[in-house]
């Protein structure tokens, strides 16, 4: 079974445990669950302060199975915004502040696109070749 499986178990068909094969019962992941789960806004808290309470998967499933309604749920999965660094612009930042280009990646959203742009304009950058660094 894999992680839809899982949460249409927990959230509509609401089986018994025992009813799963113990080849199912090891594809229950509760780090999953609590992931997909947590998209929706209204679960988030129940969420925090289940995850960490050190439980048997049966357990787990048996609790989730009680909380959330029965119906059909979708649990939109959210990724993170998170864009790719132009690698010349990471090389010029990298340089400006005397970092490594590692240390750049990991901090740029402390540096930001405005902040970039000021930097690629003081050392002498047209806006067009701006524009592409930035992109």
């Amino acid at each position: 079974m894999n992680i839809f499986d899982w949460i249409n178990e927990i959230s509509y068909n609401k089986r018994e445990w025992k009813e799963f094969t113990p080849e199912q019962q090891v594809t229950f992941d509760p780090y999953m669950i609590h992931r997909f789960i947590s998209m929706k806004q209204d679960y988030i808290e129940v969420v925090n302060e289940i995850q960490f309470t050190p439980m048997p998967k049966e357990m787990l499933y048996n609790l989730w199975c009680e909380i959330l309604p029965k119906k059909k749920t979708f649990f939109r999965y959210i990724k993170p915004k998170k864009g790719k660094i132009n690698p010349k612009l990471i090389t010029i930042l990298a340089k400006r502040f005397a970092l490594s280009e590692r240390e750049i990646k990991d901090n740029y959203y402390l540096i930001g696109e405005d902040l970039s742009k000021d930097i690629l304009l003081n050392i002498g950058i047209d806006e067009k070749q701006i524009k592409t660094l930035l992109k």
